[in-house]
């Protein structure tokens, strides 16, 4: 994954199982100037990945906003998934967000937790292949209920 500069949109296809799943990914880089924009996207998102980096403490900061607006917004059922990224720049730079802070803000919010690195692909895969599990989950306990609900509209009867 490179830079974002404005808004950026990838597919990701995977196989999960016997399943596979593509994955539309939407990156705002976090700009506050796309706020209202990305709500839209994330309102009726099946699954939402929020990203900081592990080595500025400001981006941590501006991550805990977005979780929050998220949270407030996102589909019932949804998954959301916090992501510390640059793990890649740990011996190089100071890391200043650590890995427990990461955890109990993923935790606060009910998302899932990984440290990455977008530009080497450390955790990437496994990261994605998470979600795509998660949602392949979600949408067969949906396509159950959807089923339960059928069976039990055909089973009542009227004026009894």
């Amino acid at each position: 994954m490179s830079t974002t500069v404005g808004i950026d949109f990838q597919m990701k296809t995977l196989t999960v199982g016997s399943t596979t799943i593509t994955l539309q990914l939407w990156d705002t880089a976090g700009q506050e100037r796309f706020r209202s924009i990305t709500e839209q996207y994330y309102r009726k998102a099946d699954g939402i990945l929020a990203m900081y980096d592990i080595t500025q403490s400001a981006t941590f900061t501006a991550v805990r906003g977005w979780m929050d607006s998220v949270k407030e917004k996102m589909c019932e059922g949804a998954v959301l998934m916090l992501l510390g990224n640059k793990q890649d720049l740990t011996e190089s730079h100071s890391r200043q967000v650590s890995t427990g802070a990461g955890r109990r803000l993923a935790e606060q919010h009910q998302a899932l937790f990984y440290e990455c690195s977008a530009k080497t692909g450390c955790n990437m895969e496994e990261l994605m292949t998470h979600l795509a599990g998660m949602l392949i989950t979600q949408h067969d306990r949906q396509c159950v209920d959807a089923l339960l609900l059928t069976e039990d509209a055909t089973q009542r009867t009227c004026c009894t």
